[in-house]
Order: C-alpha cells, then structure tokens, then sequence
C-alpha cells in the first residue's frame, strides 16, 4: 500500500512539471486587457471618461494583449519541443489578443499610409475660422492654427479629391440642403447662420466617431448668389496626434449626401415633367374612325 502511494505521488508530479504555466497566464492576461479595452470604449462613449484617459488606456490595453501573445507563442514553442500541455490556453490566448488588436492594427495601418494630419479643409489658402465651438474646444485640445504650406502640401498629397464643392444653385438652396445632410449624418448643430444679404452662411457643428465616441469639430460656410454657390468645409479633430483619415472622410460624407438630396429633386422634377403614358387599353383614334366608317357603310347598303 506504502509502495502504491508513493507511485500515486510521483505521477501526480509528474504531470504538474509537464504543465506549461505561462500559458495560463498567457490566457488570463490576454482576457484582462481584452476586458480593459471594452471596457475603456463604454465609459468613454457613455459615460463621459476623458479622451486623454482613454487614449492611454488603450495604449496599455493593446501592449497587454501584444505580450500577452508574444508570452502564448513562446508556450507553443516549448509545448512543442519539450511535450508540455497547455495548448489550448495558448491558443485562446492568441485568438483573445489577436481579437483586441485587430481595430487598432487596422488604424495603425493608416499611420502608415495617410500623413500626421487632424485637420482637414477644402480650401488650405482660405482657412474656415471656428467662432463659438472654438471657444468650446478643451484645454488641453489640439489648438487650431492655419495650415503651413507642408500640412497643404501633405492635405493634397493624400486627399486629392478634398476641395470646395461648386453648385449651379442660389445660396439660400444649398444651405437648405446643406442643413438637410447635416441633420442625416446626425451631427450636433451649434451655430447655424443662413445666407443674407451677403450670401454667406456658416453652420457649426460637432461629431463623434463610430467606435471610440471621440469629438472632432466641423465648420461649413455655403457662399453664392442667385445662381452660383460655393460650399466649404473644415473638420478638425480635439484629440490626436493623427485622425486616420477621419476628417476626410467626414467632407466626403457630406458631399455625398449633398449630391444624394440633389439627385432625387432631380429625379422627382423630371418624373413631374414626363408626360403620361397612354392607356394601354385604349384604341387608337384613327382605329376607331375606321370602324365608324364601316359601321355607318353596312347601314347604308342595308
């Protein structure tokens, strides 16, 4: 029975020395800054956690879950060359990680491609200037400054499609439908100041990103007259060292959905103007002539 025992005993640990322990940890780690993540992203859309918080948050939730995947692959590696189990916590650590990581891989990306820029205006040489979100803007903000000539150079490097939008139009119409867009997109409208006698008007708003909730201010100036309107865009972003192509893609949404309410007072002008279509059950009137004719020959023979 002694002899029993003691064989119980050595098999027993036997098999916690076989055990890769790094990959528990690999897994535990991975989950606590996969959870770190989310929950860093609800508190700062919901309920009102600083941007510069989240940011670091971030930062340190995407380094966790990196070592946590760098700690899960050297598992593998000793699992694999020295038998050890554990393989299955490995694995779930990299797809936990891998998970956490992708957003922000996919951002990191734009670092890459698109130039350090959080501000974007359709017309470099005639900067829009904020009046009331100006004064709204954070402390600790970027500050808002004219571009040089290297961040317009840079802006038209990247965004070559990015320019004021020109519209055969009178002012007062296109700031209509300007209005009309902006409510779509569901922006936050501070000031809203409509064409008088100068024919400029200017529409303050803010907007928040899709994921993260961050706030980037945009300033819209609609210049024309009774037949030639001009509309202008800046959108800048509060946070940031780089907007990943956001503010860009801001003007670009707004000029599609300008040109979208264009398109269907277009469509709906030319459907008035189509003349009705003929009933298709209807006979002709040459036809029915010519059978009155034969009707009237008959009773005339008769």
């Amino acid at each position: 029975m002694t002899a029993n025992y003691s064989l119980d005993r050595f098999s027993t640990a036997r098999f916690a020395v076989k055990e890769a322990r790094e990959a528990r940890w690999a897994r535990r780690i991975a989950l606590f800054f996969l959870q770190l993540l989310v929950l860093t992203v609800i508190l700062h859309r919901f309920f009102g956690l600083g941007t510069p918080a989240a940011v670091n948050l971030i930062g340190v939730s995407m380094v966790g879950m990196a070592i946590a995947v760098i700690i899960a692959v050297g598992s593998l590696i000793r699992i694999w060359y020295g038998g050890q189990t554990g393989a299955a916590q490995d694995f779930a650590a990299i797809v936990l990680g891998l998970m956490g990581l992708a957003l922000p891989v996919y951002f990191l990306t734009k670092v890459v491609l698109l130039p350090p820029l959080t501000d974007i205006q359709t017309t470099p040489a005639d900067p829009l200037q904020f009046t009331v979100l100006g004064t709204q803007r954070p402390a600790d903000a970027n500050p808002l400054s004219n571009p040089d000539a290297e961040q317009a150079e840079k802006q038209a490097e990247a965004y070559a499609d990015i320019g004021p939008m020109y519209l055969e139009r009178s002012a007062p119409e296109v700031f209509a439908i300007v209005n009309e867009a902006i409510g779509r997109l569901g922006w936050a409208v501070v000031v809203n100041e409509t064409p008088g006698e100068s024919g400029v008007g200017r529409i303050e708003a803010t907007d928040r990103t899709m994921v993260m909730g961050f706030t980037d201010d945009v300033v819209v100036r609609v210049k024309g007259d009774d037949a030639h309107t001009l509309i202008d865009v800046r959108s800048a972003s509060r946070y940031g060292m780089h907007d990943f192509g956001a503010n860009a893609d801001r003007i670009r949404a707004l000029y599609a959905e300008v040109t979208t309410t264009l398109e269907k007072g277009e469509k709906t002008v030319l459907e008035q103007a189509a003349p009705k279509t003929e009933d298709p059950v209807a006979k002709p009137a040459e036809e029915v002539t010519k059978t009155q004719r034969r009707k009237r020959g008959a009773r005339s023979r008769r």
